[in-house]
């Protein structure tokens, strides 16, 4: 969902432009990055009903320049106070950008729904991945009530595209960035998937896929043979694949990563060098997200026995230690936590 993801920061990165009294936000905004969850924007946008809502942005703005005049005081806060509002009126364009983003990126919600008038209170929040046919691949819906107007729900809207993904008979769902949204009342549906009996499950687990176990892994699976598609509650956030009955699964692991330590340069690119097994597989598409960040871009080594993954650096200016993990499209992925620190 990159062009989603656009739509989202483009609007965002309106209200840090504006908001000249906080450079760190709008420095942020120039990496890609959404405003930190103890910012303004965060307090403002609490108080809308949904992103659109003009009169709430203008009239929680108001409240918080009056509320912090330490931040706005002056001569020109009348000036910032019409400049902000014209933030407001830009903001209002997100859902329009999303919906656009997201049919574009083949991807269906009930985000859109006229009923959802209040996007603090989403019920029956999902969102459907289609295939090359149009035809469903894979989906995600939530059992809980979502505040999509939160920092937390907009960072997983953010790393979508890095945290969740789709295939025929494989969903990922990144357990090292978004562990938290298993709360949620998460629910998983793998979609033409081929089989003519229920297939197995098997879930990452440390560096290794192995069978699900029912209890622990997942739980109220649902097999729909008609429609030769899979239902299931996970029971924690990993990578899942559905595999003919009786079948086993290649286990993948990263053994080492040259470079676990790199120094920061603004504008920089680096290459992490990845060994392990079964993290190579021809002819299918390999990946390597650290953090919530995917790789510019992916080659592996003459041999096969090495994935070489290219970041622009500037992604990682917060510093810190990061996961890494490498994927192979339709067949699993492994990580390994605590792999590179930027410092």
């Amino acid at each position: 969902m990159q062009k989603t993801k656009r739509a989202i920061l483009a609007s965002i990165a309106i209200f840090a432009m504006v908001a000249m009294t906080m450079p760190v936000m709008a420095d942020d905004h120039q990496r890609g990055d959404l405003p930190p969850s103890d910012s303004m924007f965060w307090e403002v946008f609490s108080q809308m009903t949904t992103p659109d809502d003009t009169a709430g942005c203008n009239a929680a703005l108001s409240d918080y320049i009056t509320n912090h005049p330490d931040e706005f005081g002056g001569p020109d806060v009348e000036q910032m106070r019409s400049e902000m509002s014209q933030m407001c009126t830009q903001v209002a364009n997100m859902p329009e950008d999303m919906q656009s983003g997201m049919t574009s990126d083949g991807v269906e919600t009930s985000l859109f729904n006229s009923g959802n008038t209040n996007w603090h209170a989403i019920d029956g929040l999902y969102f459907q991945k289609l295939g090359d046919n149009d035809a469903p691949m894979g989906r995600i819906s939530f059992s809980n009530t979502i505040d999509f107007m939160s920092y937390r729900f907009f960072n997983f809207m953010n790393n979508f595209d890095n945290m969740v993904r789709f295939d025929g008979g494989y969903i990922s769902l990144n357990a090292a960035m978004v562990p938290d949204m298993i709360s949620y009342g998460a629910t998983l549906t793998m979609y033409q998937l081929g089989f003519d009996q229920q297939p197995d499950i098997y879930v990452s687990s440390g560096a290794n896929m192995r069978k699900a176990i029912e209890g622990i892994d997942y739980s109220d699976l649902v097999w729909n043979d008609a429609e030769n598609s899979l239902s299931f509650t996970p029971g924690h956030f990993s990578s899942f694949k559905a595999v003919q009955r009786g079948s086993t699964v290649k286990k993948m692991k990263i053994s080492s990563v040259k470079k676990k330590s790199i120094k920061y340069k603004e504008g920089k690119t680096f290459k992490l060098t990845v060994k392990g097994k079964n993290l190579y597989k021809k002819g299918q598409d390999v990946s390597c997200t650290l953090g919530s960040q995917q790789a510019e871009r992916v080659w592996t080594s003459k041999k096969g026995n090495k994935v070489i993954c290219r970041y622009g650096m500037d992604s990682f200016s917060s510093l810190g230690t990061f996961p890494l993990t490498v994927s192979i499209t339709g067949q699993g992925e492994v990580t390994k936590t605590n792999a590179v620190r930027i410092k």
